[in-house]
C-alpha cells in the first residue's frame, strides 16, 4: 500500500511540476485550431455587431506566432436595414513575455473586408433591389492574451482596432420619427476615399492538434 501512494505521489509530483513550465504549453512548431466570438464597436454607424468566425495559430519561435482568421459580423441598422461584415486576414503575435498559464501578446496584422447593407422592405416599400456592397482592406494592431486550461486548450481573449482603407457606401441612417429610422441609399451618398476604423473584442476557445518541428 505504501508503495501504490508512493507511486501515486510521485506521478503527482511529475505531472505539477511539468505543468509548472511555460514551454509545456507555447513552443515553436504548434498548430492550434479555434473558433471565435466578436464585437465590433465604434464603426461609421457607431451600432455594435456580433459575430462569429475562427482561426489557427502557428507557433514559429517561443516569442512569435502567426495567426490567420475570418469571422462575418451582423449588424442591425436601428430596424431600417442590415450591414453584414466579413473579415479575412492574418496577424503577427509577439510575445514580450510569458507568466506560466497566461500568455500576453502584442499583434500587427491585415485583412481583406467584405461589406454589405441591404435596406428592409416594408408592407408599403419594396426594397429588395437596393443592396450595396463593396471589397475593401484594413491593417489592424492589438493587444490580449492567452489562459491556458490544460496543456492543449487555451481561452485568448484579444481587442484590435482596425483601419479600413477605401471610400464609403452610399447610405444614410435617418431618424424619421422617435424610435424609427430609414436607411437612404443612393450613388449621390458615396463617401470618398479615406480610412474607416473601429474596435473588435474577440473570445475564443483554442485546441492544439499538432506539434509540426
Amino acid at each position: 500500500m505504501k508503495k501504490v501512494l508512493g507511486i501515486c505521489f510521485f506521478i503527482l509530483l511529475s505531472s505539477t511540476k511539468s505543468f509548472g513550465q511555460n514551454d509545456q504549453y507555447l513552443e515553436k512548431g504548434h498548430l492550434t485550431l479555434g473558433v471565435r466570438t466578436t464585437t465590433s464597436l465604434f464603426d461609421h454607424d457607431n451600432i455594435p455587431g456580433l459575430g462569429s468566425g475562427g482561426q489557427f495559430r502557428l507557433q514559429l519561435f517561443d516569442f512569435l506566432s502567426t495567426e490567420g482568421f475570418a469571422d462575418w459580423i451582423t449588424q442591425d441598422l436601428k430596424g431600417a436595414g442590415t450591414r453584414k461584415n466579413a473579415h479575412i486576414g492574418w496577424s503577427v503575435l509577439f510575445y514580450p513575455k510569458k507568466f506560466n498559464r497566461i500568455t500576453p501578446y502584442v499583434s500587427v496584422g491585415h485583412c481583406f473586408d467584405f461589406t454589405q447593407v441591404r435596406p428592409l422592405s416594408t408592407p408599403f416599400e419594396n426594397r429588395s433591389g437596393e443592396t450595396l456592397q463593396q471589397w475593401s482592406s484594413a491593417a489592424q494592431i492589438g493587444v490580449g492574451s492567452h489562459f491556458f486550461i490544460s496543456q492543449r486548450f487555451n481561452l485568448s481573449l484579444s481587442a484590435q482596432y482596425m483601419l479600413h482603407f477605401g471610400g464609403q457606401l452610399g447610405y444614410e441612417l435617418n431618424e424619421v420619427s422617435e424610435g424609427e429610422y430609414f436607411l437612404k441609399v443612393g450613388p449621390q451618398l458615396q463617401g470618398e476615399k479615406n480610412t474607416e476604423g473601429h474596435l473588435l473584442l474577440s473570445v475564443s476557445l483554442n485546441y492544439r492538434i499538432g506539434d509540426l518541428w
